[in-house]
């Protein structure tokens, strides 16, 4: 899940221009509506594995910053943190790579400049 709008103009723009690799290779990326931030840090990678921490997924964070995250195994707890983002996913909206593909001009160069700087963000 990403925020529909990020509240940090040039870290939104670094973080979507990895969004057409990641939906090419299969993962889906939920869109959190305006004018909320949603800011949680977790996941789950298919009924095994449940990750929840303070890190970003970023270079910054893994070489920088204080960061930690805990990956946790076992279909309970995958089933918690799946109900959690049952109520994330019910008001969101899944960013298909044709819808990606589709935006404009401007919005890919700002996406890639700021890739550029991401790992000084």
């Amino acid at each position: 899940f990403v925020s529909e709008t990020s509240d940090q103009f040039m870290v939104g723009h670094a973080q979507a221009s990895y969004y057409r690799l990641l939906l090419e290779s299969g993962v889906r990326i939920w869109r959190y509506p305006d004018p909320w931030i949603l800011h949680s840090k977790h996941f789950t990678v298919d009924d095994t594995a449940a990750v929840i921490g303070s890190s970003n997924m970023d270079m910054r964070s893994f070489s920088l910053n204080y960061e930690i995250s805990m990956i946790m195994l076992g279909p309970e707890i995958v089933a918690d943190m799946r109900t959690i983002e049952d109520r994330y996913r019910a008001i969101s909206k899944e960013l298909t790579l044709d819808e990606w593909l589709k935006r404009s001009a401007g919005k890919k160069y700002l996406d890639n400049v700021f890739r550029l700087t991401s790992a000084l963000q």
